[in-house]
C-alpha cells in the first residue's frame, strides 16, 4: 500500500495494484489512493454498482460516461469531472457502446496532523474541514490547469526525477483543492459560514479516525483536542454530545470492540489480544473486559464459538 515506486520489468513500467500518496493542505493530511484507474486512461467501463469509504474523483478526458447514482443518472462528458462523496452507491457505463472513453480517477480521505502547525491559520483549516464534510456529489467543467496537473503527475511517476515525491505531493494538493473549490455548494456559501467551527459530521470523522488508528497506544486528551482545535474541557463536552461518553470511555469502548472481534475471529491468546489493544498487563485487560461485557474474555470467546 505505501510503496510508491512503480516496478520495472523488462524495460516497461508496471504499477502496483494500489498505492498511497500522502499530501497536505495546511494541517489536513490527505491520503490519496492511486491504481490503474489513474494511469490507464482508456477506460474499461462498465463498472457495477458500488461505493467507497473515501471520496472518488473522476476526470473524463474523452467520450461520455453514463453515471448512475442513488440521486439519479448523469452524463459526465469529456472535459469535465465529478466528485462522488463517501458512501454514495454508483455504477457507470459508456453513454454509447461504440464510443471510446478516456478518463483518470483516484480516491482520497483525510485526517488532521498529529502535531498542528502553529503558524498555519486555524480559520483556513476550519474552512477546509467544513468544505470536506459538506461537499456533495457534483459535476464541474475541468480546466487546462487541472488537465496539466494530471499529465504532470503521470510524467513524474514515470520519469521519477530528483524530488519527484515532493512534486507529486504539491500536484495532488493543488488538484484536490481545486476540486473542493469547484463544488457549487462551496462556491455559493458565504465566507462567514465557511469560517465557522467544524461541523458535527467533520468532528465525528476526525474523532473516529483518531481512536480507530491509535487505540493501542497510550492516548491523552490533549492529543485529540489539538486535532479539533479545542480545549480539553470543550473536547469532553463534544464527546458527551456526540457519543454520550468521556474520552476514557470512548477509548475503552474502542478497545473492547476490537478485543471482541479478535476473540471471536482469531486464535490469539488473551494475553496477546490484551497487548494488541493497548494493555501491557493482561490482568488490567481482564478486569476492564469483564466490567464492559459482564463476562470474562475466555467466556466471551466460548460463547462466540457456540453461536456458530
Amino acid at each position: 500500500m505505501n510503496n510508491l515506486m512503480p516496478d520495472e520489468h523488462e524495460g516497461s513500467l508496471v504499477f502496483p495494484e494500489q498505492f498511497e500518496l500522502k499530501a497536505e493542505l495546511g494541517t489536513i493530511r490527505l491520503h490519496v489512493f492511486l491504481d490503474s484507474g489513474f494511469f490507464n486512461t482508456n477506460s474499461d467501463v462498465p463498472v457495477l454498482n458500488h461505493n467507497h469509504a473515501s471520496y472518488e474523483v473522476q476526470f473524463v478526458h474523452k467520450g461520455t460516461v453514463a453515471l448512475c447514482t442513488e440521486n439519479g443518472d448523469f452524463a459526465i462528458q469529456g472535459g469535465s469531472f465529478c466528485l462522488i462523496p463517501p458512501g454514495m452507491y454508483h455504477s457507470q457505463k459508456r453513454a454509447e457502446p461504440w464510443e471510446a472513453v478516456h478518463k483518470s480517477c483516484f480516491t482520497f480521505r483525510y485526517d488532521l496532523l498529529s502535531i498542528p502547525k502553529p503558524d498555519y491559520p486555524t480559520v483556513e483549516t476550519n474552512e477546509l474541514l467544513y468544505a470536506l464534510a459538506n461537499i456533495p456529489f457534483f459535476i464541474a467543467e475541468s480546466s487546462r490547469e487541472i488537465e496539466a496537473w494530471i499529465v504532470a503527475a503521470k510524467e513524474e511517476f514515470q520519469s521519477r526525477p530528483v524530488g519527484y515525491y515532493a512534486k507529486l505531493q504539491s500536484l495532488f494538493a493543488q488538484l484536490i483543492l481545486e476540486v473542493i473549490r469547484s463544488s457549487p455548494r462551496i462556491r455559493s456559501a458565504p465566507r462567514r459560514e465557511l469560517s465557522s467551527q467544524p461541523t458535527a459530521d467533520s468532528r465525528i470523522g476526525i474523532i473516529d479516525c483518531f481512536f480507530s488508528e491509535h487505540f493501542s497506544r497510550p492516548l491523552r486528551e490533549s492529543d485529540l483536542a489539538s486535532r479539533l482545535y479545542v480545549s480539553q474541557r470543550q473536547l469532553n463536552r463534544i464527546l458527551h454530545d456526540l457519543y454520550g461518553m468521556s474520552f476514557r470511555q470512548k477509548l475503552l469502548c474502542t478497545r473492547m470492540k476490537v478485543a471482541m472481534d479478535l476473540l471471536k475471529n482469531t486464535e490469539l491468546s488473551v494475553k496477546d489480544i490484551a497487548s494488541n489493544v493497548g494493555y501491557p498487563f493482561a490482568e488490567n485487560f481482564h478486569a476492564h473486559f469483564k466490567k464492559h461485557a459482564n463476562m470474562t474474555p475466555s467466556s466471551f470467546r466460548a460463547r462466540s464459538k457456540c453461536a456458530f
